[in-house]
């Protein structure tokens, strides 16, 4: 298929695969070399674009998805005569080893200083989070984008702007469809109902790569379908989320930010910055992993899921959503449309926390989330438990939140509670942790809410 877009700001237009993927795209057909593929799966950054003026995995996006946006890769970050300030101070402060990581840090720092044209070394860091160096050159890096940061053709405003209005006429896709509207999604759904619906990309391009498992499907995206976007409060102090909403989208919300603390916290910690500017709220509920990071808050905060068909719509609280890992109850033609959330004033503390093999870009081995309300006295009225990576889903316990009720947060009343907790879990062995570990983790996490 013929696919326009914007490439280092020139209009062009090329014959591929919707299927492939845009690290080959760029590396194999169009031989621009600088981005790098390093892991295939999102989680080393060295493939970082910016699309749109948002920092992107290249590895994880489809070719379909270029048409009509505007696509900056390293080879288009300087020009011929000079090089951009990050390109610079990496070379002065000797920040360059093997070199393989460079063009994904260099585009992630500059995606960093196009919204925060001063930042300090800890916000640097977790600009960088997701963008691993082999070399271990992480301190040489973060001093060089730092006085990068200084430069003032450093900060190079981000062009979000994409193309798609200036286009005439509509591609026409085979295998993969990219519909704008939600009429158009249903017409799609309709007339593929095999057809595999994905928006971030972020855990399906890996299965794509990973096996053949979806190379002769017809893959829907829908992250262009505007009414998957919308956020809004209504006047029971209830608010919805679309499912299309990205986690940086949800995370720059000041309804969110707000109203539910608990789920910023939950989202600061999934993944990297382009990973949360992929990655919808809506994915990481329908790919129903156990360790899905705003799981626990959400079934916590009691949210509802919208589903939605072409001819009607039903909601259901989310612990009835999700059956199994990777499982829910969505039927044929159905859609998440968002899901909804109702503020809670009287709760005290929110506490949300996962522990991984490493800070960041971790799968969690075990996750907590929390709402307690307590009295001037530390005496516990009431209180919310979830956990996550301990069970074919998300684990709560009734049981031990009717323990504590009367109690005060205390290590003595903690105590009290591990042996609901241990019955409450069923983790298994794996990869990353023992059962017996996770099982031991998932229960001294409730004494962080102490802290």
């Amino acid at each position: 298929m013929k696919i326009a877009f914007i490439l280092n700001n020139k209009a062009i237009e090329i014959e591929a695969d919707p299927k492939a993927r845009v690290i080959d795209i760029l590396r194999e057909d169009m031989h621009m070399t600088g981005t790098k593929e390093g892991c295939g799966a999102g989680d080393c950054g060295a493939c970082t674009i910016l699309v749109d003026g948002e920092s992107r995995l290249a590895c994880l996006m489809l070719a379909s998805q270029l048409e009509g946006r505007n696509v900056t890769t390293i080879e288009g970050l300087a020009t011929k005569e000079v090089m951009h300030p990050i390109q610079e101070a990496l070379i002065e402060y000797g920040a360059v080893q093997c070199g393989f990581c460079t063009p994904g840090m260099v585009m992630a720092a500059a995606n960093l200083l196009t919204s925060n044209s001063k930042p300090d070394k800890s916000e640097i860091r977790e600009a960088l989070s997701g963008n691993l160096c082999r070399c271990t050159g992480y301190q040489k890096i973060v001093e060089a984008v730092e006085d990068a940061s200084r430069h003032p053709l450093a900060c190079i405003p981000a062009n979000k702007q994409n193309i798609i209005e200036r286009m005439q006429g509509k591609p026409s896709f085979h295998t993969a469809i990219l519909p704008n509207t939600l009429n158009e999604l249903f017409k799609a759904v309709n007339n593929q109902p095999h057809a595999i619906l994905y928006a971030g990309g972020t855990d399906i391009l890996v299965k794509l790569r990973n096996s053949n498992a979806y190379q002769h499907s017809t893959l829907i995206c829908l992250e262009r379908v505007k009414e998957l976007k919308n956020i809004y409060g209504e006047s029971n102090n209830t608010i919805f989320i679309g499912a299309g909403c990205t986690h940086s989208q949800l995370l720059l919300n000041p309804l969110i930010q707000q109203r539910f603390p608990l789920l910023i916290k939950a989202i600061k910690s999934l993944g990297s910055q382009p990973i949360r500017n992929m990655g919808t709220i809506g994915g990481n509920i329908c790919t129903a992993s156990p360790a899905g990071d705003t799981l626990p808050p959400l079934y916590v905060m009691d949210a509802e899921v919208e589903i939605r068909s072409e001819n009607k719509s039903r909601r259901i609280p989310i612990k009835d959503f999700i059956v199994g890992p990777g499982k829910t109850t969505l039927e044929k033609n159905e859609i998440l449309y968002g899901l909804w959330l109702k503020e809670n004033n009287s709760y005290n503390i929110h506490h949300f926390e996962k522990v991984g093999q490493r800070r960041s870009l971790a799968i969690s081995i075990a996750s907590f989330a929390a709402l307690v309300k307590t009295t001037e006295t530390g005496i516990v009225e009431k209180a919310k438990f979830a956990w996550g990576s301990v069970g074919v889903t998300v684990a709560t316990s009734e049981d031990a939140e009717a323990a504590i009720i009367g109690k005060p947060l205390s290590k003595e009343t903690f105590k009290t509670l591990m042996p609901i907790i241990g019955k409450t879990v069923s983790p298994i062995d794996d990869i990353r942790a023992s059962a017996e570990y996770r099982r031991t983790v998932a229960q001294n996490l409730l004494f962080r809410l102490l802290e």
